[in-house]
C-alpha cells in the first residue's frame, strides 16, 4: 500500500487514485536485464506500477532463480507480474500440451498474467476461448494483444480488418480475458511519417469496457492523446523509463503542452 508523501501530492493537479486500482492502470515494461536494475525500479516506483511486464526472452533464458527473485520483488511491492511473448506464441503453435506445460510453469512461478496475441497468431474464437480457459484454470489471467501489425510488419489502410479485430477483442473479454492490450505497431508506432491511425484505434475499442483496455503509449504525444480522448483513468502501457512522464500526464502536469491543466477528476477525489 502507498502511504508515502510526495511533492506531487501537494501540487494543485488532478487527483490520482492510489493502488489498488481498477482504472488508470500503468502497465510497465520492465528493464531488459533482471537483477538490481529491475529491483531498484520497482522499489522506487511501486506506487505507480500496477502491472510489470517481464519479457518472454527474460523468462525463457534467464536463470529460474533470477526470474523468481524478480517476481518476488514485484509481489512484495504490490505489483502484479505479466509475461510477454514469444513463449505463449510458440506454445500456441506447438499445441495444447505445450501451452499447458508453459502455463503450469508460469503458475508455479506466481505469474499473474500472460499476453496472448491475436496479431502474432491466427486464432478462431473457439481456440481463443480454449486458450483463455487453460490459463484461467491455472490461476493466470490473460491480456489479449490486439492490433493491426507486430514486429515491424506493414499493413496498408485497406488491410486493417478493423471489424474483425474488434470482434476478437470482444470475444476474448467475453471468454474471460482480463484486459485487451492495443498494440501500437502500425497504429501510432513505426508509421514512417504518416499520420497516426486514431480512427482505427477507436473502431477497435469503441464498444469495449474502458476499464478492460490498455493502450501502448511510450511516445509522449501518443500517451497524452490517449489520456485526452479516453480520460486520465485510461490504462496505458509504457517502458519503465517513462513512468514519471505517464504519472505527470495523468495529473495534467505535462508532458505534452496540450494536456497541461486540462485533466480533471472528481470521483474519488474527496
Amino acid at each position: 500500500m502507498d502511504n508515502e508523501d510526495r511533492i506531487a501530492d501537494l501540487l494543485p493537479f488532478a487527483h490520482r487514485q492510489p493502488k489498488p486500482r481498477v482504472k488508470g492502470l500503468n502497465y510497465v515494461r520492465g528493464p531488459s536485464v533482471l537483477g538490481g536494475v529491475l529491483e531498484d525500479a520497482v522499489a522506487s516506483y511501486a506506487p505507480h506500477i500496477d502491472i510489470l511486464k517481464l519479457s518472454g526472452h527474460q523468462i525463457s533464458f534467464a536463470t529460474e532463480a533470477s526470474v523468481r527473485r524478480a517476481i518476488d520483488a514485484c509481489r512484495a511491492a504490490d505489483v502484479r507480474v505479466s509475461v510477454g511473448n514469444p513463449p505463449i506464441d510458440a506454445a500456441l503453435s506447438a499445441g495444447r500440451p505445450c501451452l499447458e506445460a508453459v502455463l503450469a510453469k508460469l503458475s508455479a512461478w506466481n505469474v499473474d498474467l500472460v499476453e496472448l496475441s491475436v496479431i502474432a497468431r491466427a486464432l478462431d474464437e473457439d481456440d481463443l476461448a480454449a486458450a483463455i480457459a487453460i490459463a484461467s484454470d491455472r490461476g493466470i489471467e490473460v491480456m489479449l494483444e490486439v492490433g493491426v501489425d507486430f514486429a515491424h510488419t506493414r499493413s496498408a489502410d485497406h488491410e486493417l480488418f478493423l471489424k474483425r479485430r474488434a470482434r476478437l477483442a470482444a470475444a476474448g473479454l467475453a471468454a474471460g480475458a482480463r484486459y485487451v492490450l492495443i498494440e501500437s505497431e502500425g497504429l501510432t508506432e513505426n508509421r514512417d511519417g504518416q499520420l497516426h491511425r486514431w480512427e482505427a484505434v477507436d473502431e477497435i475499442v469503441a464498444n469495449l469496457d474502458p476499464a478492460s483496455v490498455i493502450f501502448e503509449g511510450d511516445d509522449q504525444d501518443v500517451m497524452s492523446r490517449v489520456l485526452d480522448i479516453y480520460g486520465p483513468k485510461a490504462g496505458v502501457m509504457v517502458d519503465y523509463t517513462r513512468i514519471e512522464i505517464l504519472e505527470a500526464a495523468r495529473r495534467g502536469f505535462g508532458p505534452s503542452q496540450f494536456l497541461w491543466g486540462k485533466v480533471a477528476t472528481v470521483a474519488g477525489a474527496e
